[in-house]
């Protein structure tokens, strides 16, 4: 049992209603359907390196199986060829491991669409991977799938031009965290692929688009996602293999992935992370695919499951609002309802007082809940 349990709330109630949130019987996220009533089947695609490019995506990874509500059915890693150099399927590894689940995942496409219309079938066979698990993933599907990108969008695109109709069909919704919301700077994921970001915002698919920025790079004027986070808010609470998980990622580690997990942080280097700083962007983001609901209790933020909201009154910290959008061959978004115009869901901060401290507390909550499978 750990230290978030002891927050400050008054009353039995509030004590009991935390510890569901905070984990509870959902603490085992290797749990069956039957346990946690039915699940949403995802599909997650992330430009995901060991080592990193940007340790972000090490969180974003640990928070998306840290809610048992979403079925992880596939991974698929971003960038093939860099991925060959530079392997995220080691921390995917790692995850698994301490889950005790066996998500299947596979490397994308290498390079860049020719144009929003390429099915990339050219490209080498090494690297069709990423979109045949994505169309095999939506064909075996009973259920309709949420498709969850934090890279590129590039296998995405490439799948939905390869079959437009198994996505209108299987695709519940396409939440793609990418772009600036409104200036014309080209944000990273972007400038990775911009005829992928162009394909899937005139698709037509029921997009729920997270802007990274808004008002040019590392600024967020209400329809970002981005905030920044101290390690030790979002880590303090973390069992020792996840703390290790994430050792292993900031130090560029080199030992062996699934024994480390198995070790006791070294004072040092865990002292050393939980110094740190992060910018996020996606990790509480995550809990709407859910369904989970944002409450206050105490002084704290907590993502709670649909079964636990009865008793709890909402805090929305943020939401999604149609817009209609507009995007130019260069990747340029403008805005309104006119001739070519998609309509999308677009994020937007609903509490900007307490966004960023509201988002690292459910953030941190989630990771508490993890804990190596039995």
């Amino acid at each position: 049992m750990t230290s978030h349990l002891f927050w400050r709330i008054s009353g039995l109630m509030a004590a009991f209603f935390l510890a569901l949130a905070a984990g509870g019987h959902y603490a085992n996220t290797s749990g069956n359907s039957a346990e946690l009533g039915e699940r949403i089947p995802v599909i997650y695609c992330t430009d995901l390196f060991h080592p990193h490019d940007d340790p972000d995506d090490h969180f974003d990874l640990a928070t998306i199986y840290a809610i048992p509500e979403l079925d992880l059915k596939a991974i698929i890693l971003d960038q093939g060829a860099r991925q060959l150099e530079r392997p995220g399927s080691i921390p995917v590894s790692q995850m698994n491991r301490i889950t005790g689940r066996s998500v299947r995942f596979a490397i994308g496409l290498s390079e860049k669409l020719q144009g929003p219309a390429d099915k990339a079938l050219e490209q080498e066979t090494r690297f069709q991977e990423g979109v045949e698990l994505i169309l095999k993933t939506l064909r075996e599907s009973p259920s309709p799938v949420a498709i969850i990108t934090v890279g590129s969008v590039r296998d995405v695109a490439a799948a939905f031009n390869r079959q437009p109709d198994l996505f209108r069909a299987k695709a519940a919704r396409v939440m793609m965290f990418i772009g600036e919301a409104s200036t014309d700077f080209m944000e990273y994921n972007v400038t990775v692929d911009p005829a992928a970001y162009v394909c899937l915002m005139r698709s037509g698919l029921p997009v729920y688009w997270v802007p990274c920025f808004d008002g040019g790079g590392g600024k967020n004027n209400g329809h970002a996602s981005f905030w920044v986070a101290k390690h030790e808010d979002l880590l303090k609470d973390c069992a020792p293999e996840v703390l290790q998980f994430f050792i292993y990622a900031l130090e560029k580690e080199t030992a062996p992935a699934l024994e480390f997990l198995t070790l006791t942080p070294d004072p040092e280097a865990r002292a050393r992370l939980l110094g740190g700083r992060r910018n996020l962007w996606c990790t509480a983001v995550f809990t709407s695919v859910s369904g989970r609901k944002m409450v206050l209790v105490g002084d704290r933020y907590l993502a709670v499951p649909q079964d636990n909201q009865t008793a709890l009154k909402e805090h929305k910290l943020f939401g999604f609002s149609p817009v209609y959008v507009s995007i130019s061959e260069e990747a340029k978004i403008s805005y309104g309802n006119k001739q070519g115009a998609q309509k999308v869901m677009r994020f937007e901060v609903l509490d900007r007082e307490n966004y960023a401290r509201g988002m690292t507390s459910a953030t941190a909550q989630l990771l508490s809940s993890l804990r190596a499978a039995p």
